[in-house]
């Protein structure tokens, strides 16, 4: 995955099974931790999340857990765009 992708999934603010399989590169069994962990976490202090047929954790909060560096990621994003849009890819 490239760091184009990450950041689009990431700038979401609600993270599904779907999108941790994806930012952590593992199975839906992982991933059902992950948002379970994320889950205990939140609740334990004493907030709640939201209800709906797909549950859904804060994005900051799965980043923190996998201890990704936003700001990295959105750094080498935009160098990546960079280097696409100048046309520097594929370039011999």
């Amino acid at each position: 995955m490239s760091y184009m992708e990450l950041f689009s999934i990431i700038s979401k603010p609600w993270a599904s099974i779907k999108e941790i399989k994806l930012i952590a590169n593992c199975g839906r069994d992982t991933a059902i931790k992950i948002r379970k962990d994320i889950e205990s976490k939140i609740t334990n202090t004493g907030k709640k999340l939201p209800k709906s047929k797909t549950i859904v954790v804060p994005m900051k909060d799965v980043l923190d857990y996998l201890q990704l560096d936003i700001d990295y990621i959105t750094d080498m994003a935009i160098r990546e765009n960079k280097v696409k849009t100048n046309g520097l890819i594929g370039q011999k």
